[in-house]
C-alpha cells in the first residue's frame, strides 16, 4: 500500500535518477578528444607553398593525430566555408606550385575545386611540386596527407586547404 510519503519519496528518486542520467548523458554526448595543451606532438606539421620564391601560409583543415597514449581528432568546416573570407594567391597559367613541408609523408594528394563549375579533380604532384590549371578562375585545393610514425613517435592524417586565381 503507498502512502503520500512513500510516493513522495519515490518522486524524489526517480527525480533525482534522471537529473544524474541527464547530467551524465550530457558529458557523453560531448565529442571525445584528448587535448594535450601546448603540446606541439599534438598537433600535424605545418604545410606551406611556395610560389615564384614567396611562401604562402595554408589553411589547417580535419585532422587526426596521435602519440603512444593519445590522439587528437578535429572536424572542421568544409573547405570552402574555411577559405570564404580569404583572398586567393594569384598564380599564372600552369605555374610550378611547391608544398613547402619539413616531415615527408607517406601519402599525398590534392584535389582542386572550380569555383565557378565546381568541378573537382586531383592534380599529381612530382617531387613535392605541382602546376597550376590552365584556366582562368578561382579554385581551391585541398591537400591531403598521411604521416607514419616517425623519431617523434607521432603519426596522422591532414587536410590542408588554400584558394589560388589563375590570372
Amino acid at each position: 500500500m503507498y502512502t503520500k510519503e512513500r510516493s513522495f519519496k519515490l518522486a524524489r528518486i526517480i527525480s533525482s535518477l534522471f537529473i544524474l542520467l541527464f547530467i551524465t548523458g550530457c558529458d557523453y554526448s560531448k565529442p571525445q578528444e584528448t587535448i594535450v595543451q601546448n603540446s606541439s606532438e599534438m598537433v600535424p606539421p605545418k604545410v606551406k607553398i611556395e610560389i615564384e620564391d614567396t611562401v604562402h601560409s595554408t589553411e589547417q583543415a580535419t585532422y587526426c593525430w596521435r602519440n603512444d597514449n593519445s590522439a587528437e581528432c578535429l572536424n572542421l568546416p568544409t573547405a570552402i566555408e574555411i577559405l570564404e573570407n580569404t583572398k586567393p594567391i594569384e598564380v599564372s597559367s600552369k605555374e610550378t606550385i611547391t608544398l613547402v613541408i619539413k616531415r615527408q609523408p607517406s601519402e599525398q594528394t590534392i584535389t582542386i575545386q572550380n569555383t565557378e563549375s565546381n568541378e573537382i579533380d586531383e592534380i599529381t604532384i612530382k617531387n613535392s611540386k605541382f602546376k597550376a590549371p590552365t584556366a582562368k578562375g578561382i579554385y581551391i585545393l585541398n591537400y591531403y596527407a598521411i604521416w607514419e610514425k616517425d623519431e617523434t613517435k607521432t603519426s596522422g592524417d591532414s587536410s590542408y586547404v588554400f584558394k589560388i586565381e589563375v590570372k
